[in-house]
């Protein structure tokens, strides 16, 4: 949870941050930060390196995954075909205006996704307070599409 609520800081939220390079005092939106920290934390106990892209930027993440042959899910195509969306894809969703939002895939179930997100709420806002886990996701709300670095095909 970020102290306080609402600063985009706080003691786990300052390492998330600091993970991809930044200073937390800048108070960034820490979503994607989350993303990479969770990935560096299971890529160190498991002795290898971090293979997600370290960034603080939901889009940037987006392109500098499918320009290093990440394999990448376009939303439209998840809609259509849901089962290729599998537990421990990575979402992005793309708001506008350089402005997105992500966190883990968990499980899908009946166009829904089981989600662990960071800076959101119970809500699912994408400035939201803490890390949550999220059940009413919808896939379709997922536009921009899912990154998979099981790299499995």
């Amino acid at each position: 949870m970020e102290l306080p609520p609402g600063s985009n800081r706080g003691p786990r939220v300052d390492e998330y941050i600091r993970a991809v390079g930044l200073n937390p005092a800048g108070a960034f939106p820490w979503c994607a930060a989350f993303v990479y920290f969770c990935f560096g934390q299971a890529a160190t106990g498991d002795g290898v390196a971090n293979p997600v892209i370290k960034t603080a930027g939901v889009l940037d993440h987006w392109t500098k995954a499918g320009n290093r042959g990440v394999r990448r899910v376009l939303g439209a195509t998840a809609k259509s075909s849901p089962e290729l969306v599998r537990p421990g894809f990575v979402f992005i969703m793309d708001f506008g205006g350089g402005v997105g939002h992500t966190g883990f895939v968990e499980g899908v179930a009946g166009g829904r996704l089981v989600t662990i997100e960071g800076n959101t709420n119970d809500g699912g806002s994408r400035e939201g307070i803490g890390v949550f886990r999220r059940t009413e996701r919808k896939l379709a709300s997922i536009n921009k599409g899912f990154l998979d670095y099981s790299g499995g095909a």
